[in-house]
């Protein structure tokens, strides 16, 4: 009997290794930014890309997609910068953002001079800083969501949320993600970029199952920028 059970942990361990080692390949194997996307890298170190003046009044915090390395939404950071925000693009373990879901509050706390932050992310990102937003609402001045929804329900919160979907995203249907809007909070604003998709708010390329877009990733970023700034001034 011994044997037996000695045998089914062994087994039991193993799988347990071999499926650790093949979820760290899986997200090893990232979207890597384009070469362009690199060209618009501004301050980087082993925690954080940054963009824009630290002593800017508003600041952003950007959770980037899962399986996406931090660089690929260098253009993203840089515009935003020069709409006149501090944006900081923090490094994910394993470029998961489910892995780092708090990370945003070292940002805060080492950036203590920005007096209004704002968080958001696209995809997996997006949900994850949703949880970010839900558990620390006095930190934060609003949510943004790009191909993204909350991962759990706002809708008795007040917090002011955007969302924007890519109208032909083949990764985060458009249906699904207007599944979602009952779970925004009462405060919150929606927006379709029409040819957008959704890999095009960063810079790396096709990513697996989306729909080609009708625009480039520079027009889709732009105006996504245009409306986060239109927002933010707003709220």
């Amino acid at each position: 009997m011994k044997k037996v059970i000695k045998r089914t942990l062994l087994i039991a361990l193993l799988l347990l290794v071999v499926v650790v080692i093949a979820f760290y390949f899986w997200a090893k194997s990232a979207y890597e930014p384009t070469k362009e996307a690199l060209t618009y890298l501004e301050e980087s170190n082993e925690n954080e890309l940054t963009f824009g003046s630290k002593d800017a009044d508003k600041g952003i915090i950007f959770y980037q997609g899962g399986k996406v390395e931090e660089e690929a939404y260098a253009y993203l950071g840089n515009r935003l910068a020069e709409e006149g925000y501090f944006v900081v693009i923090p490094r994910l373990t394993l470029n998961l953002a489910i892995l780092d879901g708090d990370k945003a509050q070292g940002m805060i706390d080492r950036y203590s001079g920005i007096s209004n932050w704002y968080i958001g992310g696209h995809s997996l990102g997006g949900a994850v800083a949703s949880s970010f937003a839900i558990e620390h609402p006095e930190a934060i001045q609003g949510l943004f969501f790009l191909a993204a929804y909350p991962i759990e329900d706002m809708s008795n919160l007040d917090t002011p949320t955007l969302t924007i979907y890519g109208e032909n995203d083949g990764v985060a249907a458009l249906s699904d993600q207007k599944d979602k809007e009952s779970l925004l909070s009462t405060h919150s604003d929606i927006h379709v970029i029409k040819g957008g998709n959704h890999a095009n708010y960063g810079m790396y390329g096709e990513q697996k199952g989306d729909n080609p877009a009708f625009i480039s990733s520079k027009e889709q970023i732009n105006e996504t920028v245009r409306i986060v700034s239109n927002w933010i001034e707003e709220n």
